[in-house]
């Protein structure tokens, strides 16, 4: 993000097709307030020294004092992409603690797009199913971010590896939870449907003998290829936002296109998985696992970036 002046935002707010109402969703003490506070600091309204100090967001006092969001609040920024394209995101912080649930509710409905904040740590706890399944029922299609992965480092000790098997289990679970989701909904439409098909035949005939049912839930018809959390599609941020960074796979796939020679496509498609380089003929292939090698994840992107934090934090 960057800075703007007040007439450019005033004349963004003018402009409906350049609004986004964003909302931070997350369990409570897994950082939204703090990747609140990120997005702020990128506008330059606050330091980036008081970035998850400050809580800028919680502005009553009983907040600050008990160090949890109460009410969801919400914030004008300027976003301006790559392309060109300029956007003002009305943010929307709302509490993680269950006992406000009614200010998620609001707050979801007011958005177009959510942030869902996993704390890597943590991994998925009771209110993450909660703000999932309440996106899901106001069809919402949110971004997951993965938090805190400066505490795999320092807290856990993990080794790249370790932490990339960690990052996909928690990955595997929040899928889980939105393949449950999907399967609900599915089935609940698919019983209804029966129901209609059953009353229309009893009105028909009341009668007949031989009569054939589609007793199938309609699982196999539906297509729920994009409903899922891959980094490869672009929905999954990894960040630390109290260190101030955060990345998805196409940033990672852009650099490395420049430097080896490959396609950026084939990088983002398989920078994310079971793939690892062969350092001789510069070709990715699959089976990074079964063959003992490094996958591209953890050469490329968690080995450098544990060795930053090694020279910054551990020497």
């Amino acid at each position: 993000m960057k800075r703007a002046m007040l007439e450019k935002l005033i004349q963004l707010e003018e402009t409906p097709d350049y609004l986004r109402n964003i909302c931070i969703l997350a369990h409570v003490d897994h950082g939204k307030t703090t990747i609140a506070d990120a997005l702020v600091a990128s506008n330059g309204i606050i330091s980036q020294r008081l970035v998850g100090k400050l809580r800028y967001m919680d502005s009553r006092d009983d907040e600050q004092i008990r160090g949890i969001t109460m009410k969801s609040s919400a914030i004008a920024l300027y976003y301006a992409e790559q392309a060109g394209n300029e956007y003002l995101i009305n943010l929307i912080d709302s509490p993680g603690h269950v006992d406000f649930s009614s200010e998620v509710s609001t707050a979801v409905r007011l958005c177009d797009g959510a942030l869902v904040v996993v704390d890597v740590v943590d991994g998925v706890c009771p209110q993450t199913h909660a703000v999932l399944r309440q996106a899901w029922l106001e069809h919402i299609r949110p971004c997951l971010v993965l938090n805190k992965i400066d505490r795999l480092i320092l807290e856990l000790k993990l080794t790249p590896g370790e932490a990339c098997d960690h990052l996909m289990k928690i990955l595997e679970q929040v899928n889980a939870i939105t393949g449950t989701l999907f399967s609900s909904t599915v089935m609940e439409a698919a019983s209804k449907k029966v129901n209609e098909t059953l009353q229309q035949q009893e009105l028909e005939t009341s009668c007949a003998t031989d009569q054939v049912y589609d007793w199938s839930a309609g699982l196999d018809k539906e297509d729920d290829s994009a409903l899922y959390f891959s980094p490869n599609q672009g929905n999954v941020v990894f960040a630390s936002a109290i260190d101030g960074w955060g990345f998805g796979i196409n940033d990672f796939a852009v650099l490395y296109s420049k430097k080896l020679g490959i396609n950026a496509d084939i990088l983002r498609t398989t920078l994310w998985g079971d793939y690892y380089l062969h350092s001789k003929s510069k070709r990715i292939f699959r089976g990074a696992q079964a063959k003992g090698k490094k996958p591209l994840f953890v050469q490329f992107v968690l080995e450098n970036l544990w060795a930053v934090y090694d020279a910054v934090m551990t020497r």
